[in-house]
């Protein structure tokens, strides 16, 4: 190594002397620079999320009171109706989801369900899932589909199973309405089919309820 290169960097480590004053720093305007730059951000944020909703609603990919703040208060009290409407099926104050307010529920249900009731899948079931969101084989889901319940499927229910848990809910025989196979069921994975049908705010309480208190 070159005494020359030895030399420039002595003098680049050398330390500062006694006669170099430290710098110091107004915080304020630290705080004041860093304040701004985050409420840039933000407004920033908000209008490039307020031109996404724009375009998304002029290509008519939601609608207009898709972020609507109303939607929210809505939201909830829709939740107090559910919670005055269980509150009434079981009897009491307590409706979290337990052995024994299924219990109340299942003799609620058998007596006020009309048959014939035709379900659907509320949303893919589980084991769907693989084909429709992931590497699964199209040809393969379609066979699959002849022994197993797709949500695509009309089901026609048939009686309540006796026997329930926590875990899956009121169980339920439903049989597939295009080749009469049966199948055992949760019915909090079930929805009536018919919107127009008096089953239908049952099954979809049903479901609320148990999705939520569980």
């Amino acid at each position: 190594m070159s005494k020359l290169y030895q030399n420039k960097n002595k003098k680049k480590l050398q330390p500062p002397g006694d006669d170099l004053k430290p710098i110091q720093i107004d915080e304020t305007i630290v705080s004041r620079l860093a304040s701004t730059q985050r409420n840039k951000l933000e407004s920033d944020s908000r209008m490039m999320l307020k031109n996404l909703i724009e375009q998304m609603e002029s290509l008519g990919l939601i609608n207009q009171n898709f972020f609507d703040p109303e939607d929210e208060e809505d939201d909830e009290f829709d939740l107090k109706e559910l919670e005055e409407k269980v509150k009434k099926i079981l009897g009491n104050n307590r409706i979290k989801v337990n052995q024994k307010t299924l219990n109340k529920y299942f003799k609620y249900l058998t007596e006020n369900l009309e048959l014939p009731c035709y379900l659907s899948g509320a949303e893919e079931f589980f084991w769907e899932e693989e084909y429709l969101y992931g590497p699964g084989n199209a040809k393969d889901y379609e066979e699959l589909k002849k022994t197993n319940p797709s949500y695509t499927d009309i089901f026609a229910l048939e009686i309540f199973q006796p026997k329930f848990d926590e875990m899956d809910g009121i169980m339920v025989d439903v049989k597939r309405v295009s080749d009469n196979r049966q199948f055992t069921l949760p019915l909090a994975e079930l929805e009536v089919s018919d919107e127009d049908s008096p089953n239908h705010s049952l099954i979809e309480d049903y479901l609320a309820w148990f999705i939520t208190y569980s």
